[in-house]
Parts: C-alpha cells; structure tokens; sequence
C-alpha cells in the first residue's frame, strides 16, 4: 500500500465531511494532531443550551445519570440526526457537568488554528456554553443566527465581515456591535419593546447603517408611509451605493408606491430581473438619482413572510418603463428541492473511537 505524503493528506483532511474528519482524529493519534494545523470545514454548527452542541448531523451533550440518587454519573450522549442511533458513555473520572462540557469543547475545537463554518445558530441559552470556548479557537463564519442578548460574546470568536447575520435586536445599542455593522446583509427577526414603541428611533437608526442589505422581517409598530419617504429621500440626498437595499414588512404597500411615484415624480417600471422564487411580473416606482443609478420602490409578495417594500439602489437600465396601472403581484410558490439520498456516516466507529479517548 502506497504511503500518502503530507501535501496530499492536509489537502484530503481539508475537504473531509467534518462528522468523518472527527471520527478518523479519534482512532488515529497522529491525525488527531496534525489536523489541529489544517481548517476544519463545517456545514452547521448549532449551540443549543443545556450543554449541548452540535456539528453538522451529529449532537454532543453532556447529562448527569440518575440525579435523585445520593452517587451521580456524568454521562456524553452522542447522537446522529441522519441514523437515528444514540448511545451514552459515562466519563472515566466523575467530572461535574460544567467541568466535563469544557473537556467535550476542547476535544471537538481546542487547539486548531481555523475553522470554517457555512452556519451557525445560536439558540436564546446557547450563549452560556459560549464559556468553553473562549481562548481555544476561532471561526470564519458564512452565516450566523443569533437568538437572545448575547451577540457580544461571541465577538472574540468570529472573523468579520460575515456575509449574513439574522438577529434579535433588544437594544439600540445592538447596532453598534461590530458583527452587526460589518455583515453584508444583517435580518432582524424581532426586537426589544422599547424600539417597537418609538419608530421614529427606528428611522433614523436604519438609515444611518452600512450594511449592504437590511431585511426587517417583523413589522414596525407606528412606521408611517411618510417616514419610509423620508428614508428614500435620505438614500436619495447621500447617493446610497449601487446595490443596497432595504426591506420592510407593509401590507398596504401600493398606496405607499403611489405616494413615492408623486412626491419624487417617479415612474411606474417593470423590472427586468427579480427573484422568481417569490414573486413575478412586478411593477414597480423607479426614482432617478443620477445618470448612472436609481432608486426602485417595489412590493415583495412571499408566501412565507407576506407583502413587503423594499427599498433598492440599481443601475440605470435596471427596469423598463410602463404606464398601465399597478396590478396585485403574483405568487410564484416555491418548488420543493430534490434532495440527495441521504448517506448514514460510520456511526459506531465514532462511538467506539470515542470510548477509546474518554472512557478507556
């Protein structure tokens, strides 16, 4: 059998489904650590509370046997969502839950020097096992959805720009966090009572961000036509970059379109390209900036998050006059995707491999 050099393994260790790449660093020393030197590439990673994270298909958690009783276990159940197969191992020492977490942490990320990640979900508690990984790795990061208070901390983990951040947002102060204000596109998903009773807050604190794209799934309370002119004509006066947008859940958005074609003598325009999957043949209010951009009004019907406005700076020639009257958009519903077999990773070879590490 011929020997693998080193450029050709780094290379194969790189691009090896992290779930397989876990279980070959636990049956094999060597891997183990000179694959702390190569990226660990991860299609998920989801941070739940209680303990518990888990990589792509497969979920580590840490759980205490038998807690009524006067002598407790601390356990690891491992879990593969594809297979459906679970099994729990007790530690070989009694470690406390916090204290057998941190070793489950360092196990899975201490020590490398990259990790890539396409997503990751911080759920609402999920921020409390941030604790075990401070100072032991950090992650280039695609996508990250925050749930909760504590996007702060996860700052010192992840290097920015990501290209999209979903957040909840409590504060105005949530804003500043630099993962909110460099991500390409950032989504906020909900938001704090106090921002929710004083749109005028909201007005000015969304105009001013720098982020490429701003999508505001949950509507805002109080957020009036004129108020949403007013950010148009902000965009308009600052020449507001070539491809920014922003979204706004609104259900009477063909009375605003209307109002925005009078107040900056606008257009009516069909668009060119759109995104099929959620809407077709729009029309929409086309607002000159200069000879080379515009400012395109129009309405976005998705049958998931319903009508919105969104707000886009676009190239001249970006759509096609039209003079007939504003007509309801139509729904396009979404095909289903067709979805690979799924192929079910060596499961009990990662079992054993980790008994081997923690048990034996």
């Amino acid at each position: 059998m011929s020997i693998v050099s080193y450029p050709v393994l780094r290379c194969i260790l790189e691009h090896i489904e992290a779930d397989c790449r876990l279980t070959l660093s636990a049956r094999s020393l060597k891997i183990s650590k000179f694959g702390k030197s190569i990226p660990l590439r991860m299609d998920l990673m989801w941070l739940t509370e209680n303990c518990r994270v888990e990589i792509n298909h497969t979920g580590y958690k840490v759980i205490s046997e038998d807690p009524d009783k006067d002598v407790t276990h601390t356990l690891c159940r491992v879990y593969n969502y594809k297979s459906g197969f679970s099994v729990k191992r007790k530690f070989l020492k009694n470690y406390g839950v916090e204290v057998a977490t941190r070793k489950i942490f360092e196990y899975l990320f201490g020590g490398r020097n990259s990790i890539r990640v396409k997503r990751v979900i911080v759920h609402r508690n999920g921020y409390k096992n941030m604790q075990y990984l401070f100072g032991t790795f950090n992650m280039k990061v695609n996508s990250l959805t925050s749930s909760g208070s504590g996007l702060s901390k996860f700052h010192s983990h992840l290097e920015t720009p990501l290209k999209e951040l979903i957040v909840d947002v409590s504060h105005l102060s949530d804003f500043e966090n630099p993962i909110v204000r460099t991500a390409e596109i950032i989504e906020i998903t909900n938001y704090g009572i106090g921002l929710y009773n004083d749109p005028n807050v909201w007005l000015e604190t969304l105009r001013n961000l720098p982020n490429k794209e701003v999508i505001v799934r949950e509507g805002v309370h109080g957020l009036t036509d004129t108020s949403i002119l007013e950010l148009i004509e902000h965009w308009r006066e600052t020449r507001k970059a070539t491809g920014s947008s922003f979204h706004l859940r609104k259900t009477d958005s063909v009375v605003l379109l209307k109002k925005a074609k009078e107040r900056f003598k606008g257009t009516y325009v069909k668009l060119k390209e759109t995104d099929r999957s959620t809407f077709f043949n729009i029309k929409a209010v086309s607002i000159n900036i200069d000879s080379e951009s515009e400012i395109v009004v129009y309405i976005n019907v998705s049958r998931w998050t319903g009508p919105s406005v969104v707000i886009k700076v676009m190239t001249v020639g970006s759509s096609v006059e039209i003079s007939e009257p504003l007509k309801k958009p139509k729904v396009i519903p979404t095909q289903p995707s067709n979805y690979s077999a799924l192929v079910v990773i060596p499961f009990l070879t990662l079992m054993i491999a980790l008994c081997l590490r923690f048990f034996c």
